[in-house]
């Protein structure tokens, strides 16, 4: 799994190397996983889904901060699925 970026909570965003489409990241933290598509190139972003004891105010912060870092998330994408 290839870490894109840590979130400002220290989330860890990061594209799984053994994965399927469509594009998309997931975030771990604080024993929670949530998944977000990706819609690459360009977004939007849009939150798929998450387990765990993730708060709403949490889940928006971390697809505002996915939303940031769309071009990172889709090159990483596109570095290990083609």
């Amino acid at each position: 799994m290839a870490t894109v970026f840590r979130s400002h909570r220290r989330y860890r965003v990061a594209v799984n190397s053994n994965d399927h489409p469509p594009a998309h990241v997931h975030a771990f933290g604080k024993g929670c996983e949530a998944r977000f598509k990706l819609n690459c190139p360009d977004g939007p972003i849009e939150f798929w889904d998450a387990e765990g004891d993730w708060t709403l105010k949490h889940l928006n912060e971390l697809g505002l901060e996915v939303a940031a870092n769309i071009d990172e998330c889709c090159k990483v994408w596109s570095d290990i699925h083609g």
